[in-house]
């Protein structure tokens, strides 16, 4: 009979248990990256009634009611939901985001809902920073000239805290080379005077772009070319005058050289080859000289063309870059964050840490969204390949947040459960004092 009290008594316990961790789950169920706790219990220890199972193969145990075993964390993920902010992550796949506080301590989560604070660093809503490797491609608030186009993870431990200046400029890049390609047409041009006679006029052609000068300022190089006529049989030769001119078109250079073309139109000659843009000489390529041991030498340039030249692409390009001021921030799917420019640049500045465990399920739960790491846990760790280069085995996309993985039809059913089987235990305890009570009034 004291059997059935202890039932009871340990059943209340062991229900009440399983009640408070499927309520915090529902009140956790809006949580960001939050994860379903799962109750274990156990059996207290049972004794068999009959040793015998030769005839009776039925269970005979007579137990002491069940007990708190442990709790376990369910990791698989959440559903991802868009948002409105740049800086909302969530994690497709395996890892971790890494958080310092203000004393330093060190912890992991999945809840991806971060900002930047009043010193540009990114936090998330209880003022956690989030860790990263920075690319040290800012100096004075300027982007470095020679700047690291990628960005790796170093290791766990020097993983500093993410900082997004609101202001950054990207130095400009004065141009230093230009290069030309087309067609220039030598189909003749007659004109026709008045005694009828039909005189050769010289073919014009002429090319315009925009360079950068060292302080940043816009001007502009004008090539205008003329045919030379009449022209032997076997070439073509154009008279070159290139010019520099300032942002208002006005001409602070200029110099004349010739080009010339082979009966093919290959280019077989160019004497002018750059021109000085206040100390600073820019590159001219009008293509490579022909050589017939090369292909394509000769027309991967300017060449001449005996018709209709708006057949070939025509274009000038050069490698000067504008300044920019900082746009806005953007991350691609490996973690990596940019600073995009007005200028059409953009830059790494930061990339995610995205940390890894042994055994995750070792991880001490401190709060619905927050993780340490323990000795079951193992310490965090980047996943390397044999180069030391960092291997992704998750994405992480931007705009998105991982909502909690708790079913809410799922924690409704065990609370019910648990709360029918916490007023069968109350009910056994009833039902036992009962029955000493019968007991005791029989001894009377």
């Amino acid at each position: 009979m004291n059997t059935s009290f202890y039932n009871g008594v340990s059943g209340m316990k062991t229900y009440q248990f399983g009640i408070d961790i499927w309520a915090d789950n529902i009140a956790n169920v809006n949580k960001v990256g939050a994860k379903t706790t799962i109750p274990e219990f156990s059996n207290v220890f049972a004794t068999a009634l009959d040793t015998s199972t030769l005839n009776n193969p039925t269970s005979n145990d007579k137990g002491l009611g069940s007990r708190i075993g442990a709790t376990h964390l369910q990791f698989n993920q959440g559903s991802v939901t868009k948002t409105e902010n740049p800086f909302d992550m969530a994690i497709n796949g395996d890892g971790w985001f890494g958080l310092v506080d203000e004393t330093g301590e060190q912890m992991f989560t999945r809840a991806g809902l971060f900002h930047k604070d009043a010193d540009g660093f990114l936090v998330d809503p209880n003022g956690n920073h989030l860790l990263g490797t920075s690319a040290q491609n800012i100096q004075d608030n300027m982007i470095k000239p020679n700047f690291n186009k990628d960005v790796d993870l170093t290791t766990p431990k020097t993983q500093t805290k993410i900082q997004l200046p609101d202001n950054l400029l990207f130095p400009p890049k004065p141009t230093s080379k230009i290069d030309f390609k087309g067609a220039l047409n030598i189909k003749p041009i007659y004109e026709t005077g008045l005694d009828g006679e039909k005189t050769e006029i010289p073919n014009k052609d002429k090319f315009v772009t925009n360079i950068v000068n060292s302080d940043g300022s816009i001007g502009y190089i004008e090539v205008n070319l003329t045919k030379i006529v009449p022209q032997a049989k076997d070439s073509t030769t154009w008279n070159t005058t290139v010019s520099l001119l300032d942002e208002d078109k006005n001409i602070i250079n200029s110099k004349k050289g010739e080009l010339d073309f082979n009966s093919r139109g290959a280019l077989v000659k160019s004497n002018i080859d750059s021109i000085d843009n206040q100390g600073n000489p820019i590159s001219l390529n009008f293509g490579s000289i022909y050589d017939p041991n090369k292909n394509n030498s000769g027309f991967d340039g300017l060449f001449s063309f005996n018709g209709t030249t708006n057949d070939f692409a025509r274009n000038v390009t050069q490698d000067g870059k504008e300044s920019g001021e900082l746009k806005e921030y953007g991350m691609d799917k490996n973690g990596i964050i940019e600073a995009i420019f007005t200028n059409g640049k953009a830059v790494p500045i930061s990339k995610v840490a995205l940390y890894h465990f042994q055994n995750k399920a070792g991880l001490e739960q401190s709060s619905p969204v927050y993780f340490k790491n323990t000795a079951n846990s193992g310490e965090p760790l980047f996943f390397k390949d044999k180069d030391g280069k960092t291997i992704n085995t998750a994405s992480i996309s931007s705009y998105a947040l991982e909502r909690a993985n708790i079913s809410m039809t799922t924690a409704l059913t065990e609370l019910i459960v648990l709360q029918k089987a916490y007023d069968a235990s109350a009910k056994s305890i009833t039902t036992s004092d009962q029955l000493v009570q019968n007991a005791i009034n029989m001894k009377k």
